[in-house]
């Protein structure tokens, strides 16, 4: 071997090892997870066959990378602990929600972190649609035919009685319409819980399956929604003599919004099982910690007064016209407390492998805050009024199913 062989040969051994060594102390000094390590070319609907996975050991299932899962939950909620007599406590009324999770496990130490965030609303009224007093219009009708008599003036008066109302004269206050829809709210929150989770993946067992402890921090807020209206027409009202203009109708409209924000630490686990095609899954939290809870009560009025006379009223022409309006709006009140909270929320789901990075699932999920909410507000006091009022201490639970899919999980 010539002198210039062998120095060219030397110079190659070095680099390499240099290269080597430099790979070595960026593994020892960063580990951290590729963001694509997953799947650089994203081949997500590359399809898989039942071969591949007979053959494949559960740790070599369990995926590493970066993985993202999407749920729609129909989960139902239970109703406020209201000191009522007559309130339905033990009922559940349904509700929709959203479950997004995002997070990672590095490859080589099987641990990571994981962000989760559940939204759930249910929304149960007693609602009555109230007919105002002006749902007939009469105005620019003349004549006095009413189905066999003399034809009216106005072509949009059908003759028997019916009257075609054009938008341009339905004249509630903000709206289009001659009804009122009255409110009485007799289950409605939103619920929403942020997670941030350190896990670990752990050995598989003997029969394949895989625990993944988990330990992290919840933050979850629950507003409760506690509104009832009423409808009236009265003759007097604040010492307004409407009976000189015609008629008048008075809408009430008092709201407690009660909101909880819930602080808390958890632990918790997954456990998994591989068959063929198939995975089943389970998730349990349990999490303890503190209520910040604020209930605000408010009340508004809306008062409108309509001229119906045949005759001049107060200096206004005839007919079914609103004179005026008037919104008024008391200050709110608020009342603020603090409670413990402890609960647990645990999930079951069986997911189908479609594709190598693509799973379907479908399963049931149960949240319980089984202390430290509180829900309905604090209920009438002296110098307002507001609906019953319930226990700032209550319990609320929402179980129900769950369908989602996931990706590179």
């Amino acid at each position: 071997m010539s002198v210039r062989k062998l120095t060219a040969s030397l110079i190659m051994t070095l680099a390499m090892l240099g290269v080597g060594n430099n790979r070595v102390q960026a593994q020892e000094y960063f580990p951290a997870a590729d963001p694509f390590a997953f799947d650089p070319d994203f081949r997500w609907f590359e399809p898989i066959y039942d071969a591949d996975l007979a053959d494949m050991k559960p740790k070599k299932r369990a995926n590493t990378g970066w993985y993202a899962t999407y749920d729609r939950l129909n989960l139902y909620g239970s109703r406020p602990e209201l000191a009522d007599a007559n309130a339905s406590e033990t009922k559940l009324d349904g509700g929709w929600g959203n479950r997004y999770e995002v997070g990672y496990m590095l490859p080589g130490d099987d641990t990571g972190w994981q962000f989760n965030w559940t939204s759930l609303g249910v929304n149960q009224n007693f609602i009555i649609a109230q007919e105002r007093l002006n749902r007939f219009n009469e105005q620019n009708i003349g004549g006095t035919g009413t189905g066999g008599g003399a034809a009216p003036i106005d072509p949009r008066f059908q003759g028997d009685g019916r009257f075609t109302i054009p938008a341009e004269d339905r004249n509630f206050p903000g709206t289009f319409q001659r009804i009122y829809y009255i409110r009485d709210s007799e289950n409605v929150f939103n619920f929403n819980s942020y997670e941030l989770n350190k896990t670990w993946r752990m050995e598989p067992y003997h029969y394949g399956g895989i625990l993944e402890p988990l330990v992290g921090f919840r933050w979850m807020r629950l507003s409760d929604d506690n509104t009832r209206q009423d409808y009236s027409t009265p003759n007097d009202l604040d010492g307004v003599p409407f009976t000189t203009f015609g008629n008048a109708e008075q809408l009430i409209t008092d709201s407690v919004i009660t909101d909880n924000e819930v602080l808390t630490g958890q632990v918790g686990f997954r456990y998994t099982k591989y068959r063929d095609r198939f995975t089943f899954a389970s998730d349990f939290r349990v999490f303890t910690g503190g209520s910040l809870q604020c209930a605000t009560t408010t009340r508004t009025t809306d008062i409108t007064v309509f001229d119906f006379g045949t005759a001049t009223a107060g200096g206004v022409a005839p007919g079914d016209d609103v004179i005026f309006n008037i919104h008024r709006a008391d200050v709110p009140r608020y009342q603020r407390n603090e409670e413990f909270v402890i609960g647990f929320d645990v999930r079951g789901e069986l997911n189908y492998q479609l594709t190598k990075m693509i799973t379907l699932r479908g399963g049931f999920q149960v949240i319980d805050l089984a202390t430290g909410i509180w829900r309905g507000g604090p209920g009438p006091t002296s110098g307002g009024s507001a609906p019953t009022g319930g226990s700032q201490d209550q319990d609320v639970v929402m179980v129900g199913g769950t369908f989602g899919i996931t990706l590179n999980r």
